[in-house]
């Protein structure tokens, strides 16, 4: 919950930052990047309880007598890479779903956001507590070699093209990767639709952020009965 109050504390910090970097209007950044991060908080803590739960299974008869659970544990030390869309959530979002497991962390804000990278790093070193919790700053070269180190997860937020290359130098240690990728978004159209309304809700997800958001529609699927 310190992380929480963190990002209300800061909420204009950030929204000058990402103004800076990405011309985006303060009241967008809140909206879009630190109440979605604050509500992923919330939702952590609400459900961290069930989730930490034992869960028994049935035991096979060829190891019986006895019984078998699961118990979460965490990984260990995960590796978070943030892009610059959403600079804030692309790196703070991963962050707190890999805190509620109880894992240690090293983030990595978005090089190409110059300053919302110190206000971001400032946000962790002052709410969090540095033992378990530090942030990186840097350009390529740091994401790079860091994608070639031995964590236990990395997860990353990006491009196709970029996602395949950490997948790859991941992959020379065997480290799991999370990645959470832009790709070609359909949107179809069928015999049954409203075409008019139909627009209308395809441009409300095309348009944010100027098409800059991994679900904005790509290609339309559309029925010939509809094509005008």
């Amino acid at each position: 919950m310190s992380l929480k109050k963190g990002l209300e504390e800061m909420r204009d910090e950030f929204g000058e930052a990402i103004q800076k970097d990405l011309g985006k209007g303060k009241f967008y950044s809140y909206l879009t990047e630190v109440a979605f991060s604050q509500n992923e908080i919330q939702h952590c803590v609400d459900h961290l309880k069930t989730w930490m739960k034992r869960e028994y299974v049935d035991t096979p008869l060829l190891v019986g007598p006895g019984s078998s659970y699961i118990d979460p544990e965490p990984l260990g030390v995960v590796l978070v890479l943030g892009t610059w869309n959403y600079p804030i959530g692309t790196a703070l979002n991963p962050m707190i779903s890999a805190m509620a497991a109880g894992n240690c962390i090293l983030v990595k804000p978005a090089d190409m956001c110059p300053n919302h990278s110190p206000v971001f790093a400032k946000l962790i070193t002052k709410y969090l507590d540095p033992r378990f919790y530090k942030v990186i700053e840097g350009k390529l070269e740091v994401s790079r070699t860091l994608t070639t180190m031995r964590f236990d997860m990395i997860a990353f937020t990006g491009s196709t093209q970029t996602g395949k290359l950490v997948g790859k130098a991941a992959a020379a240690n065997l480290v799991p990767v999370l990645l959470e990728l832009g790709g070609k978004s359909p949107s179809i159209i069928d015999d049954s639709a409203d075409a008019e309304y139909a627009a209308k809700k395809i441009l409300c997800g095309k348009m944010p952020n100027l098409g800059q958001i991994c679900i904005a529609t790509d290609y339309i699927m559309c029925h010939e009965s509809k094509y005008e």
